[in-house]
């Protein structure tokens, strides 16, 4: 039975050539899904025979199990843009009448929420993932959304190009020195942001879950707040880094928001669920002058499903799950994914 791993999305050329490269280079056999991919044609110029294809729209899932099912089915599933997968395709995936049951999900990057963790453990699948490959890029992100937004960069610019010389109709921005951030969560990508801020002088606060102790926090240099609603009620910009869990679904809603300070700023680069985006988008049509603005990089429906209630909001920067998307990170993640496929094919082998 061979060890096959199906390509479900991948980064464009030249990072894509390095990634296939690499499994190649490894001795795995590739399945590459083309459906994502605008240049189909020179992809398979550039790869001929050497590896396999598909197109599978991993949004349609009785497609995507269709599709499985009728190539015999993969070894591993290996994504990086959160393409649902769900029970039923794992199930159908893992079966053992299929010459190539699934054995693993490989995830480039930190998170898992895509992936119906209870079913893989269920059918024997192993979830496999890169956490903090793409700390650094996230934290960049945050750090760049704390300057643009605290210093009213985007709506100068608007005005700008509007024609209207509007130096003086806002409030004065405050320097890194004046602002405190208040960090939701403690995990790499959390410790990075206040790392980042910290060395431009930004106060940095967090809060996080009972195992972020005092002691906890003093080994990683971080002001502790017992509770949320303490962060809120002291932060000028909070950004959240939790996962997402029954616990943190709708973590921030109307209650939170109030709870913030009068002109703070919301950064969510964890997951959409987080953040309630129609109590949000509400919230900020009533009471305009509360938030001072959002960087939204999340979102409960993304991709060809992305429809948010913030579309159109003022003062709400919207982007399309790109906080951890740079050469570097996505580079890193894609060759740490490959490697650890390697090492459960090796696995495979032995047993």
């Amino acid at each position: 039975m061979a060890f096959t791993t199906l390509i479900l999305d991948a980064p464009g050329p030249p990072l894509l050539f390095e990634e296939v490269d690499r499994f190649l280079e490894l001795g795995l056999v590739v399945t590459l899904n083309l459906y994502y991919f605008t240049d189909k044609n020179s992809i398979r110029k550039h790869y001929g025979e050497r590896i396999r294809y598909t197109e599978i729209n991993g949004h349609d899932r009785q497609a995507f199990i269709d599709a499985v099912t009728e190539a015999g089915g993969y070894s591993v599933f290996k994504t990086r843009l959160n393409i649902p997968i769900e029970s039923k395709l794992i199930r159908a995936a893992a079966s053992p009448t299929l010459p190539t049951p699934l054995r693993a999900i490989a995830q480039a990057g930190s998170g898992v929420n895509h992936i119906d963790r209870q079913e893989a453990e269920r059918c024997g699948v192993t979830i496999l993932n890169t956490p903090a490959s793409n700390a650094v890029a996230v934290a960049e992100y945050v750090v760049a959304q704390t300057l643009c937004l605290s210093r009213d960069l985007d709506h100068y610019n608007a005005e700008t190009h509007s024609g209207r010389w509007s130096k003086g109709t806002l409030a004065p921005g405050l320097e890194f020195c004046e602002l405190t951030l208040g960090v939701v969560g403690t995990g790499s990508i959390a410790q990075e942001v206040a790392r980042k801020a910290g060395s431009l002088g930004i106060r940095v606060i967090a809060t996080g879950s009972e195992r972020f102790t005092e002691q906890v926090a003093r080994s990683l240099g971080l002001e502790r707040r017992e509770t949320l609603e303490q962060l809120l009620g002291e932060a000028d910009v909070v950004s959240i880094h939790v996962p997402l869990t029954p616990l943190t679904r709708g973590l921030f809603g109307l209650t939170e928001f109030r709870q913030m300070r009068q002109g703070s700023i919301l950064i969510n680069t964890a997951r959409g669920d987080i953040v309630d985006e129609a109590q949000l988008a509400s919230f900020m049509t009533a009471f305009p002058r509360h938030i001072k603005a959002v960087a939204i990089d999340t979102f409960a429906q993304e991709k060809d499903r992305f429809n948010s209630p913030l579309a159109g909001i003022r003062n709400a920067q919207l982007t399309p799950h790109i906080a951890g998307n740079t050469t570097k990170a996505i580079r890193k993640a894609s060759r740490q994914i490959v490697d650890k496929i390697h090492a459960l094919s090796l696995a495979t082998d032995v047993h």
